[in-house]
């Protein structure tokens, strides 16, 4: 397989890693007959791409980030600035993957790396919502990370989280809150919360108890789980608010080739793109040349179906 915009050995390894929950890095090079110096800064090129984390459960072992979640990202990163002959993802090569890659929808989930890679996996296909109901911090969980965050408003879906009041004390969630409101999808804050649940286009639900969740695809299951977090979410409040400059705004937050691109798909002449986004004709021009080179494409129509294929828009 090719087309992801990785090299030839970077792609093995993470297709490899896809093939379990997680590994030890050791177990890992064994099975690819891979030297340890070359191994090691393909992971950390990995690690760097958003393609593999660190295990929640082993110290010293990784997981492969849903490919659904982490190509489209990883699309979104390379595709401006590249120049010909640079390894650039390709949309197809992309879908082929995250379409050979359909974890089992299990019913009952056990350990947090599994938990974690199944919500990769609802969050990524998310179209409408995504709300978190949050109980509890534990590292590497799914409820902080930037990367699932980042997939649903890049999609320009709706984003919901409501946060148990005494997960604000802790440093990392109180920044990644901060983080939150500058994109405009503050988390909810509340006293106590009855439990940790994913709701997804209000069809799927993760319901997490401890290591363990449970999953509900049935309307019967998912209906009382949707009525039950639309009154919690009416009852939380914004909480205390960090200091943010009035600048920082989600718009401010989206690279202005992703704005370009975005409005372009929306219909928008060059003119108003110009105005909307603030810079001239001939910077809205500018960026569309180098969004059809990267895209490797021939039109900007083709340019716009291909970023939409990437997830760019």
């Amino acid at each position: 397989m090719s087309g992801l915009g990785l090299d030839a050995v970077a792609e093995t390894v993470y297709v490899t890693a896809l093939t379990r929950v997680r590994w030890r890095i050791a177990e890992l090079a064994r099975r690819l007959d891979l030297g340890d110096g070359q191994f090691a800064t393909v992971v950390d090129q990995l690690r760097a791409d958003g393609l593999l984390v660190a295990s929640a459960e082993e110290s010293g072992a990784v997981r492969a980030v849903d490919p659904a979640l982490a190509l489209p990202a990883l699309a979104a990163s390379r595709v401006w600035g590249l120049s010909a002959g640079d390894v650039r993802p390709q949309a197809l090569s992309i879908a082929q993957l995250i379409a050979a890659y359909q974890p089992p929808g299990p019913d009952r989930i056990r350990g947090l790396d599994e938990m974690n890679s199944f919500a990769e996996h609802l969050v990524a296909n998310a179209r409408r919502e995504v709300v978190m109901l949050s109980g509890q911090h534990r590292t590497g969980s799914y409820e902080f990370s930037v990367p699932l965050a980042e997939a649903v408003l890049r999609r320009r879906a709706q984003l919901r989280l409501v946060w148990r009041s005494d997960l604000i004390r802790t440093p990392s969630v109180a920044a990644h809150a901060t983080w939150l409101r500058i994109r405009g999808a503050a988390p909810r804050i509340v006293p106590t919360l009855p439990t940790t649940m994913l709701l997804v286009d209000r069809s799927v639900a993760m319901v997490v108890h401890g290591d363990d969740a449970v999953v509900n695809r049935t309307a019967s299951a998912v209906a009382p789980l949707c009525v039950l977090a639309d009154q919690i979410w009416g009852k939380g409040s914004p909480g205390a608010r960090r200091q943010v400059s009035p600048d920082h705004t989600l718009a401010d937050q989206t690279p202005r080739h992703h704005k370009v691109l975005r409005l372009l798909a929306d219909g928008l002449t060059d003119d108003a793109i110009a105005r909307q986004v603030g810079v001239s004709v001939r910077t809205v021009r500018n960026d569309m040349a180098a969004a059809m080179l990267s895209l490797d494409a021939r039109s900007r129509f083709q340019a716009g179906v291909r970023a939409a294929q990437l997830g760019l828009l």
